[in-house]
C-alpha cells in the first residue's frame, strides 16, 4: 500500500448526546452505553476534547426532503406515526392500525421494535452523516468554513452506520439509512463519485440496494458469509444491475476468519478496485462485530486486523481521494471490551495521533464493573455462536495480546476458502489490466518469468520496435517495454479504459512493466504520448492447473480510434514464435472496457472485439465462465498455439465448459 503523506490534522468528530436516545431497551444487543463508554475513553485518553471547536462538527436533523432522497413517503409517514410512544389511551382501531404499520414496515416483534420519538432521533443520526459527508465535499450542508484549507478532510461520526435500513422498511436495528441519505445528497448536489467500504461483519445490504444500478457509487462489503448470518445476502454474484453492473462488490468470508486471512483479502482487492473506480471520496463503516469477542457473529479478528482496516482506508483516501474520508460506527456488541477501544483507535488514526499503549486506569475502573455485570450473558451468547473467549478479565491495553487468541483448528481450510472467494471477486470485478498491475499472491514456478519464456527460442533482440503510419502521423510500437522507458512516457488524454484517468492508466502500465510475469507492448507517438497497449499476463485463478495459459488485454486511446491501430498493435504483440507454445485468451467485458464514447450498441462492440481478435487466429468459444455466461454482450476468444500439447488443450476446453466452482460463495 502507498504511504499517506504527513499532514496537519484536518479531522472532525460528530457526536450529540441526543443520539443516545436511539435505544431499543435494556435487553436489546444494540446499546447506547457503548457510545458513552467510547466518548469517555476518548476524553480520558486525551484523544479528543469536546470543547475544542477545531476537532468537532455539530449535527442537525435531516429534513423530510433529505430523508426522501432514500426513503419512500409512505415509510417516512409510518415512522412518524409509530414514534408516538405510549398507546394505551388510543382507540382500539388506531392501535390495530399501528400494529399493522409495524408489521408492514419492519417494526413488528424482532430486531427493530418501534421506539418512542424514533423519527426525530433517527433523523438526527442521518443528519450527522449528511453533515459529515457534505463537509468533506465542501457542500453548504457541511457548514461554513473561512477557507478551502479549513475544510475537514476526515470526519468521524461513530453514531452513524445504520446500513441495513431499506427505502421502505426498517431492518437489522436500523430505521433510517443515514449512509444512503448522505450519499444520495452528494450525488444530487455534485458530480462526485463515492466509494463505500463496509467492514461490518454483517453485509451492508441496505446501502447496496440503494445504489445497485448506479455507476457513480461503488459499494465494497467485507462480511461474514450470509449462509449463517443476518441478513443472508452479500453473495459474490451480487454485482449490480444495468449500468451499475460491476460496481457492487461483495467479499463473503468464512466463519472464524482470522486477521491474516482478512488482511490478505483487503490487500488483494482494495487498491485495484479503487484504482479502477477512481472515486472522489470514501465513506467507510467500521462495525467492530468482526472481533473474536463479539457475541453476534462468528468472525475471529483481533484489534490488529481491525486496525489494519482503518490504516488501509486512510492510505487509500490520501492516495486516491485527496484525503476525503468519512468514517462511521456500525455494529459492535461487545459493548465495553471491544467497541470503545476499536472506535477510539479509529479516531486516533483519522486525527493522526499516536495511540496510547495503556487504557487509562480510571476508565478501566469505571467500565470494568459494567462489563462484569453482563459477562455471563456475553459468554453464553458467544458459546451459542461457537466461540469462546480465552480471556476472563477486562483489557487494560488498546491492542489485543495475540497469546489470548489461539489459532483456529481449521485455519488452513478457512484461509483457502477465503482465497477462492477473493480470486473469484478479482476475476469478476477487477479489469484485466488492473489485475495485471496489482497481481495477487502467485503460486507459480520461480524459475522463469514471461520474458524468459518468450525468448527461450533465441529471439534476435530482447525488445522489438516498429513504426507504423496513420492518418494522424507516425506511431511507434515497442514490446517488452522496461519500466525506465514507461516512466519517460505519458498517457494520452483518451487512454482511460481501465483506470478512468490517464495519469492512473500510466501508473498501471508502469506496474505491469515491472512484473516478470507480464509482457507489455506499447504504441506511442514520437513526442512520448502512449496511445495504446497490449498486455500478456498469466491467467488468473479461474485457469489454475492448466499450463501456459495467458490472457491478452488491449486498449487504444479514444483519440486515436478508427485508424487501424488496434489491429496493427495486436498483430505486432503476437508475432513471437514462442507464443505457439501457449494458449492465449481474451475476454471482452462490456462493463470494463471503454465503450462509452463509441456510440455503438453492446452487441456491435462485441462484434468489433471478435473481428479484431479473429484477425490474429482467435476463435470464439462457448463458455460457462461467469462474466460471459451472465452477460450476452460479453465474449471469450482463444488461440491455441500450434505446439500446445493436446492434453493441455483438452484441459482448457474442459475448463471453459465446466460448471463454475462457486462453492462457499
Amino acid at each position: 500500500m502507498p504511504e499517506k503523506p504527513s499532514a496537519s490534522s484536518r479531522a472532525r468528530l460528530i457526536f450529540d448526546p441526543a443520539e443516545l436516545a436511539y435505544n431499543f431497551g435494556a435487553d436489546h444487543p444494540l446499546q447506547a452505553r457503548r457510545l458513552i463508554a467510547l466518548m469517555d475513553l476518548l476524553k480520558a485518553s486525551g484523544l479528543w476534547n469536546s470543547m475544542n471547536e477545531q476537532t468537532r462538527l455539530p449535527l442537525r436533523a435531516a429534513t423530510i426532503e433529505e430523508l426522501s432522497l432514500n426513503h419512500t413517503a409512505d415509510y417516512l409517514d409510518a415512522v412518524q406515526r409509530l414514534s408516538g410512544g405510549d398507546r394505551k389511551g388510543l382507540p382500539a382501531s388506531e392501535q390495530e392500525e399501528l400494529k399493522r404499520l409495524e408489521l408492514h414496515y419492519g417494526f413488528g416483534e424482532g430486531d427493530t421494535p418501534a421506539l418512542p420519538d424514533m423519527h426525530n432521533v433517527s433523523a438526527k443520526i442521518a443528519g450527522g452523516t449528511l453533515v459529515a459527508l457534505s463537509a468533506v465535499m465542501g457542500l453548504p450542508e457541511g457548514g461554513a468554513f473561512s477557507s478551502k484549507e479549513e475544510l475537514p478532510l476526515h470526519v468521524y461520526h461513530p453514531g452513524g452506520g445504520l446500513h441495513h435500513a431499506w427505502a421502505d422498511r426498517a431492518s437489522g436495528f436500523c430505521v433510517y439509512n443515514d449512509i444512503s441519505v448522505a450519499i444520495a445528497h452528494v450525488l444530487q448536489s455534485s458530480e462526485a463519485k463515492v466509494l463505500y467500504i463496509d467492514f461490518d461483519a454483517h453485509h451492508g445490504d441496505g446501502v447496496q440496494r440503494s445504489f445497485y444500478d448506479d455507476p457513480r457509487v461503488m459499494t465494497i462489503s467485507f462480511h461474514e458469509t450470509g449462509r449463517y448470518l443476518f441478513p443472508g445476502t452479500g453473495d459474490v454474484l451480487e454485482l449490480g444491475s444495468g449500468v451499475g453492473r460491476g460496481y457492487s462488490v461483495n467479499i463473503p468470508l468464512e466463519p472464524f476468519t482470522e486477521d491474516d486471512s482478512y488482511i490478505e483479502a483487503m490487500d488483494a482487492l482494495l487498491q485495484p478496485l479503487i484504482t479502477f473506480f477512481a472515486p472522489d471520496v470514501i465513506v467507510s463503516v467500521h462495525g467492530c462485530d468482526t472481533h473474536a469477542w463479539d457475541p453476534l457473529t462468528h468472525l475471529k479478528l483481533t484489534m490488529r486486523g481491525i486496525q489494519k482496516q482503518m490504516k488501509f482506508t486512510h492510505e487509500l483516501a490520501h492516495s486516491y481521494c485527496q484525503g476525503r474520508w468519512v468514517a462511521l460506527g456500525g455494529g459492535g456488541y461487545d459493548l465495553f471490551r471491544v467497541v470503545p477501544r476499536a472506535w477510539a483507535m479509529l479516531w486516533a488514526e483519522m486525527s493522526e495521533q499516536a495511540l496510547p499503549k495503556e487504557l487509562p486506569a480510571e476508565w478501566v475502573t469505571r467500565w470494568r464493573p459494567e462489563w462484569l455485570a453482563v459477562q455471563e450473558q456475553e459468554e453464553a451468547a458467544q458459546e451459542v455462536m461457537g466461540k469462546s473467549s480465552a480471556v476472563d478479565d477486562f483489557p487494560t491495553i488498546f491492542m489485543d495480546r495475540q497469546e489470548d487468541f489461539p489459532a483456529q483448528p481449521r485455519r488452513w481450510e478457512i484461509n483457502q476458502a477465503n482465497r477462492h472467494t477473493v480470486a473469484l471477486v478479482r476475476h469478476l470485478l477487477v479489469p484485466t489490466s488492473v489485475r495485471h498491475a496489482f497481481p495477487a499472491i502467485q503460486y507459480r514456478s520461480p524459475l522463469t518469468g514471461l520474458f524468459d519464456l518468450l525468448h527461450l527460442r533465441g529471439s534476435a533482440t530482447p525488445s522489438r520496435s516498429k513504426v507504423i503510419e496513420t492518418k494522424a502521423g507516425l506511431v511507434l510500437l515497442r514490446d517488452f517495454c522496461p519500466p525506465s522507458f514507461v516512466e519517460r512516457l505519458r498517457a494520452d488524454s483518451g487512454l482511460r479504459a481501465f483506470a478512468r484517468l490517464p495519469e492512473r492508466e500510466h501508473q498501471l502500465l508502469l506496474g505491469i512493466s515491472k512484473s516478470p510475469d507480464c509482457a507489455l507492448t506499447l504504441a506511442h507517438t514520437p513526442t512520448g504520448e502512449i496511445i495504446g497497449e497490449v498486455t500478456l499476463a498469466p491467467g488468473d485463478a479461474w485457469w489454475d492447473g492448466i499450463e501456459n495459459v495467458y490472457e491478452v488485454a488491449i486498449e487504444v486511446s479514444s483519440n486515436w480510434r478508427g485508424m487501424g491501430i488496434a489491429k496493427q498493435l495486436l498483430a505486432f504483440a503476437l508475432e513471437l514464435d514462442a507464443l505457439e507454445d501457449m494458449i492465449l485468451f481474451a475476454i471482452g467485458l462490456s462493463w470494463h472496457w471503454d465503450i462509452e464514447g463509441l456510440g455503438i450498441t453492446i452487441h456491435r462492440y462485441r462484434q468489433l472485439i471478435a473481428n479484431l481478435f479473429e484477425s490474429q487466429g482467435f476463435v470464439e468459444y462457448p463458455t460457462t465462465e461467469p462474466n460471459v455466461s451472465m452477460e450476452p454482450g460479453n465474449i471469450l476468444l482463444a488461440r491455441i498455439g500450434s505446439r500446445v500439447d493436446q492434453r493441455v488443450a483438452s484441459q482448457f476446453y474442459s475448463r471453459m465448459l465446466s460448471s463454475p466452482n462457486l462453492s462457499g460463495v
